[in-house]
């Protein structure tokens, strides 16, 4: 049998206290842009990463623009995920709206974790859990998911969703 060409991507942790501060700092948020990151390593296998981008739409840009300051999230407790080819790495994104539904509740999270996945059409897309440092916070064990509705996924851009 062949073997198939394969890319590792970490699982990903976004503080919460990260988005809300590229929030607050961007005038005219509309979206979340999570684009690959690929950091300089001498570790050869090493598995990409994802940076954050305000993409901003407001009187002095009514077309428009990504902010220039990114967040670089960390990897989730070195889990990783291998996927084999082929796939399409494009942007991916999540709406102001949606980010908010998932860290603007009642039970705020600490972080929200992205996780890998491939879809029909071979894109490389993350669903996204929010998660709490404190089980107590909720009642019950450490870094579960929020209950209620299904985590979100990210949308690969150009839209493939």
């Amino acid at each position: 049998m062949k073997d198939l060409q394969t890319l590792r991507f970490y699982w990903l942790k976004y503080e919460v206290s990260a988005i809300e501060e590229l929030i607050d700092s961007s005038d005219g948020i509309d979206n979340f842009v999570f684009s690959y990151y690929y950091p300089a390593t001498d570790h050869a296998g090493k598995p990409l990463q994802l940076v954050a981008y305000a993409h901003m739409v407001n009187a002095a840009h009514p077309d428009g623009i990504y902010s220039t300051y990114y967040d670089t999230l960390s990897d989730y407790e070195h889990k990783t995920q291998e996927i084999c080819g082929p796939v399409i790495l494009s942007n991916n994104v999540l709406s102001l709206t949606q980010m908010l539904e998932l860290i603007d509740n009642p039970e705020k999270p600490d972080y929200l974790v992205l996780i890998p996945n491939v879809n029909s059409d071979r894109h490389v897309y993350y669903s996204v859990e929010a998660h709490y440092n404190d089980a107590s916070a909720i009642g019950t064990a450490q870094k579960s998911a929020l209950s209620g509705p299904p985590p979100k996924d990210t949308n690969p851009s150009p839209p493939a969703t």
